[in-house]
């Protein structure tokens, strides 16, 4: 399949430096761009041109002039960046940052310059467009996330771009959901109002960037992504030494190709694992960022089984748009204390509390912990949207994870009984979706192997749903605390080790009260029959 008007645009150094934070060394980049030049690969996107400050990243985030004069670039290879026009958005004066930082084309380095924009930032970047282009500069604008836009969307959007000198009109699979219908029916809303060049970005959640990218090739697309191995955000993107096998590029220096990736490349994605695996197709399904399973899958406190349930959290609240305050797990999003406005002592001071976990006992010894309660008049509370007695003995549900919250906002807001959380916590976007009357504010933060327990807070180690509970009850000096339904993780599982060890250490705690399990539990807590 050979066109010579199709020109491919690797950016492995920019869409892979989010694995590596763009820190590549100069002798990659150099070997990278020699064999780049030897492929005929038409563009190389070196990095990013991030307006950022702080130069906390690699210099491929910032690639600025002289870093650029500082690599040996063949004398055929173009270079480009990319821009991403969030940063220029709010400026009082766009057109006074972009001269701080770019020069004019023929005092750079850079031929091409893309924005990455979503449809609804393109109107306010289209003076940024003209001054790139008048500055001699080729200039692409990038439209992420189309195949989540409708085609009116769709058709705003390209009408604003022509109103620009822009060059190329690329469109981004950013959530790897595309399939060759989806890409023939884009190509043809574009083109039907669009006749300069257009390009495709694929992203490889499903396995499909290659097959979108040759069916982009096939609808007349001339400008096609790809980077070394796939290296890029979440799975990656197309392979560009599969690209170059399907459109015959230069096949005699495969062999310098493949010795870049087996000397620089395959090191690399043994450290950080990018490619596709079932929880990238699943959030491919369901037009999840990827950035939600890379963060996951690099941080060993995640378990597959809560990457699935995150993920599971995702499809209904929506998570098109990466937040880390949805992931996390507490380490540092509840780093800082935010004190509380609740205080607990007003309601269980000197009160037993009765606590239920996840676990399937429950529903066993359902009949005969209600008769507990019954009997005992304790203060219940449940650990985050499990339902496993009448709500009519329920004091409040006990939640601190961002994401099972909203998945389960509703469901608290029909059961009409409170909500404990570390409210003061969360964003103004997280409070202005709760939206809840309800709402007991208890503050947390955590701190590594470390308990504290005030009238209006607690710092603990975690912020687990079940030590938060443990929080709440020791600072509102209550009773004795029951617990039902934590039936504890398999007795080899990190988890049920983390657990046992929270245990232990806040058995040691001079505030600490007297724990009872009503229910069996692996754990090592005083079980009492009932």
């Amino acid at each position: 399949m050979k066109n010579n008007k199709i020109n491919l645009l690797d950016c492995t150094l920019r869409d892979g430096g989010y694995y590596n934070n763009w820190f590549f060394t100069k002798e990659l980049i150099n070997e990278y761009l020699r064999v780049m030049d030897l492929i005929k690969i038409d563009y190389v996107e070196i990095g990013f041109r991030f307006l950022d400050k702080i130069k906390s990243k690699g210099p491929c985030a910032y690639s600025e002039e002289s870093f650029l004069r500082s690599l040996k670039i063949p004398k055929n290879l173009k270079i480009g960046v990319m821009v991403n026009a969030a940063d220029f958005i709010g400026q009082k004066n766009i057109i006074d940052l972009a001269k701080k930082n770019f020069k004019a084309k023929k005092n750079s380095v850079i031929s091409l310059v893309r924005l990455a924009c979503h449809h609804h930032e393109i109107k306010e970047i289209l003076p940024l467009i003209n001054w790139l282009k008048k500055s001699g500069y080729k200039v692409g604008v990038n439209i992420m996330q189309i195949p989540e836009l409708s085609p009116n969307e769709i058709k705003k959007a390209v009408k604003e771009i022509k109103k620009t000198k822009a060059d190329i009109l690329y469109f981004a699979d950013s959530m790897g959901s595309l399939d060759t219908l989806k890409t023939k029916k884009i190509i043809q809303q574009i083109k039907s109002l669009w006749k300069k060049s257009t390009g495709i970005h694929t992203h490889d959640n499903m396995g499909k960037a290659l097959e979108n990218s040759n069916t982009a090739i096939k609808n007349s697309v001339n400008w096609i992504d790809c980077t070394v191995t796939g290296m890029g955000r979440g799975p990656g993107n197309t392979k560009t030494e599969y690209l170059i096998l399907e459109l015959n590029r230069k096949k005699e220096y495969l062999t310098d190709l493949l010795n870049l990736i087996k000397n620089y490349f395959d090191p690399l994605k043994e450290k950080h694992k990018w490619g596709s695996n079932p929880f990238y197709y699943y959030a491919g399904l369901n037009s999840i960022h990827p950035t939600f399973v890379q963060e996951m899958l690099s941080d060993n406190r995640f378990e597959y089984e809560q990457i699935y349930t995150n993920l599971k959290y995702l499809s209904t609240v929506g998570g098109r748009k990466f937040s880390k305050e949805l992931i996390s797990l507490g380490k540092n999003y509840y780093r800082k204390i935010n004190k509380g406005n609740w205080y607990p002592n007003q309601v269980i001071k000197n009160q037993n509390v009765l606590i239920f976990g996840p676990g399937n006992s429950t529903s066993k010894y359902r009949s005969k912990i209600i008769k507990f309660i019954k009997k005992n008049k304790p203060i219940v509370l449940v650990l985050n949207a499990i339902n496993p007695i009448p709500k009519k003995y329920v004091y409040a549900n006990v939640m601190c994870h961002t994401l099972s919250l909203l998945s389960h906002i509703d469901k608290y807001k029909k059961s009409n009984k409170y909500l404990i959380m570390p409210f003061s916590s969360f964003s103004k976007n997280i409070k202005s979706r709760i939206n809840s009357k309800k709402i007991l504010n208890f503050g947390l933060q955590v701190k590594n192997n470390s308990f504290k327990f005030e009238q209006n807070y607690a710092v603990l180690p975690n912020s687990l749903a079940i030590t938060y509970a443990l929080g709440i009850c020791t600072s509102g000096e209550c009773k004795k605390i029951f617990f039902a339904g934590l039936d504890g993780y398999d007795k080899n599982s990190k988890q049920k080790f983390e657990m046992d060890d929270v245990l232990q250490n806040y058995k040691l705690e001079k505030k600490s009260r007297t724990i009872i399990s009503l229910t069996p539990t692996n754990y090592k807590i005083k079980t009492m029959k009932i």
